[in-house]
């Protein structure tokens, strides 16, 4: 049966698509039989040619080749871009295995059957590392909205048992909170809030949060929160490098192998102050959560060593001093 000819242009389209792009073409006798095994639809090589002519009026970039080959140029992303945006899914450990591969396939839908195999190289992060929470992309919906309103939020926050299970914590204590953010910490997503309790600024990982729902409440304004007035999300991440809860404090490091500069901005970012000291070390000045300046002070302790504030150099040594202890028996 001869297919709807107002109909067919939308079929062309999804073939010029899948098997075409800037290396592969189709003959118009070629998206005739596809069009037939594909879908069903039969129609005449003067209509797909009108179909092209169609598409081409509506400024799809068509390139007709010799032969009445034609082929789809235009894409939604370059490949480039698409292979960045690929690679950051399949980075993210906030991201079921499933909804990753799902999101990574709409990205590259309207890529040809050619170009796709260009992105199968891409590495995966293993399921072993992440999350299995399938109420992710609910949770970024309810709280994007609850954000936008300006409405408070109350859910559950899980943590994983011995059996590898997420099961909500503190026997499934109801956490209210006011969010202002919602952040990408390397490879993680984090609501930054407030818990309404208290007057400081909280994070909790957004895949082991459970059973959420928006409150008829209004938000307690992040500005009127106690020395937030000119609060800066920027700089809330780069003193907080691993969503650690607590206040920042002025830090004074000293960079025992200079290659380890590299490392210090690609932690903290430009903002630091880096300086040589009378004896030529080099120095960073910079503002730090106390704790996450510990946990990364264990990481980089081969090359850098935190010299202010000493109450903080205390608790490292102490730090060190249990695990050797511990290391010794």
């Amino acid at each position: 049966m001869i297919g709807d000819k107002k109909s067919s242009v939308l079929y062309v389209l999804d073939i010029l698509k899948q098997y075409t792009d800037k290396e592969h073409s189709l003959t118009y006798n070629a998206i005739v039989e596809k069009l037939r095994s594909l879908y069903g639809i039969e129609v005449e090589r003067r209509t797909v040619a009108r179909d092209i002519d169609i598409l081409l009026d509506k400024n799809y970039d068509i390139v007709k080749k010799g032969n009445n080959g034609v082929c789809l140029i235009q894409r939604n992303f370059e490949e480039g871009e698409l292979l960045y945006l690929i690679d950051a899914i399949y980075s993210s450990r906030s991201m079921p295995t499933k909804y990753a591969r799902d999101l990574a396939n709409k990205l590259t839908k309207n890529f040809s059957i050619y170009e796709k195999k260009k992105f199968n190289h891409l590495e995966k992060i293993d399921d072993g590392v992440r999350t299995d929470n399938k109420q992710l992309f609910l949770n970024i919906e309810i709280l994007n909205d609850a954000i936008e309103n300006g409405k408070k939020v109350e859910f559950q926050y899980g943590a994983y048992d011995f059996d590898k299970v997420l099961k909500p914590k503190k026997d499934g204590k109801v956490y209210k909170v006011n969010p202002y953010y919602l952040v990408n910490n390397h490879g993680k997503y984090y609501l930054v809030c407030n818990n309404d309790k208290y007057d400081n600024i909280g994070n909790y990982k957004i895949d082991n949060i459970l059973n959420i729902k928006i409150l008829d409440e209004d938000i307690k304004q992040l500005k009127s929160l106690p020395g937030q007035n000119d609060f800066s999300i920027k700089k809330y991440l780069s003193e907080h490098i691993y969503m650690m809860a607590g206040e920042s404090i002025s830090a004074k490091l000293k960079i025992l192998d200079e290659e380890r500069v590299n490392d210090v901005v690609d932690w903290f970012g430009k903002d630091i102050y880096l300086k040589k000291d009378n004896e030529g070390n080099s120095n960073v000045l910079l503002n730090v959560n106390e704790d996450a300046l510990i946990f990364w002070a264990m990481q980089y302790g081969k090359s850098v060593e935190v010299l202010e504030p000493q109450e903080t150099r205390a608790k490292i040594r102490a730090l060190l001093e249990d695990m050797i202890q511990r290391y010794s028996n």
